[in-house]
């Protein structure tokens, strides 16, 4: 069965972090671009770690996954 997840990427801006979170999966194509067409696809954001804040360039876009039972 295939799902369409919605997957941030942040990149710091020097280059030394990056992070990925999973935001939400759809079985349907359509419905997980529905979702993310008002979203923003590119920003800027200060990701808090345990080290301090870590300012990232932060990418969403639709992921397909393949998902077995």
């Amino acid at each position: 069965m295939k799902v369409f997840a919605v997957v941030t990427v942040a990149t710091e801006i020097e280059g030394r972090f990056t992070a990925v979170r999973f935001e939400k999966a759809f079985i349907s194509a359509s419905k997980a671009e529905n979702y993310v067409k008002d979203l923003a696809k590119t920003w800027r954001e200060i990701v808090q770690m345990p080290q301090g804040n870590i300012d990232c360039m932060c990418e969403r876009g639709v992921h397909e996954l393949d998902v077995e039972e």
